[in-house]
């Protein structure tokens, strides 16, 4: 969801996003797009449950919200604000504090820090994915200026592998240092 909001600017999103129910209706559309099936008996037809966005199994009466086994299970907030927070999250290019989350959306710091926490833990890399496309890879020593050492000698620096995907970037955990393209796209 966070790269969906990635490319649009802020009105683009407040016009596609203007209330609770588009929100939903938003979920219901991400998590349903490949058919519905249900969690418990896994009977493919559904009729409405409680709410529009709702599905109720036809066979086991198991009632599934579109928030469900979501971030936004249990979000006692309106869920247009974590919208807004998934927003300002993964557009923000130096992040965003909580304090400024609280300050712009009228929510509690601590609420803004939890949520946003749930936030980036949902888009770390799980390393299951591997980069496609077009990818950069480039690698550099860090770790100031060593004054025994003359010319590229790395003596106690560390050094730092950046894959670069047109969508992302990955911090590769070996050195590429000695490895041939072919190895590179092998490994990484």
């Amino acid at each position: 969801m966070e790269q969906r909001f990635k490319s649009l600017s802020l009105f683009e999103f407040q016009s596609r996003y203007p209330n609770d129910e588009s929100c939903v209706k938003y979920l219901a559309q991400l998590k349903w797009s490949g058919g519905y099936h249900c969690k418990k008996c896994g009977n493919g037809h559904y009729c409405k449950g409680n709410s529009a966005e709702d599905r109720q199994c036809t066979r086991c009466r198991y009632i599934e919200s579109a928030k469900s086994r979501t971030m936004f299970q249990g979000c006692k907030f309106p869920i247009l604000k974590a919208f807004y927070i998934v927003y300002y999250v993964s557009t923000s290019k130096n992040g965003i504090s909580s304090t400024e989350l609280s300050r712009k959306l009228g929510l509690r710091q601590k609420t803004c820090w939890l949520f946003k926490q749930k936030v980036m833990r949902a888009m770390k890399s799980s390393g299951n994915f591997p980069m496609d496309g077009k990818v950069d890879v480039d690698e550099t020593y860090v770790g100031g200026q060593d004054d025994q050492s003359i010319g590229r000698n790395e003596g106690r620096k560390k050094i730092v592998v950046v894959s670069i995907e047109k969508q992302g970037v990955k911090v590769c955990p070996e050195c590429m240092h000695g490895l041939s393209k072919p190895q590179a796209r092998r490994t990484y």
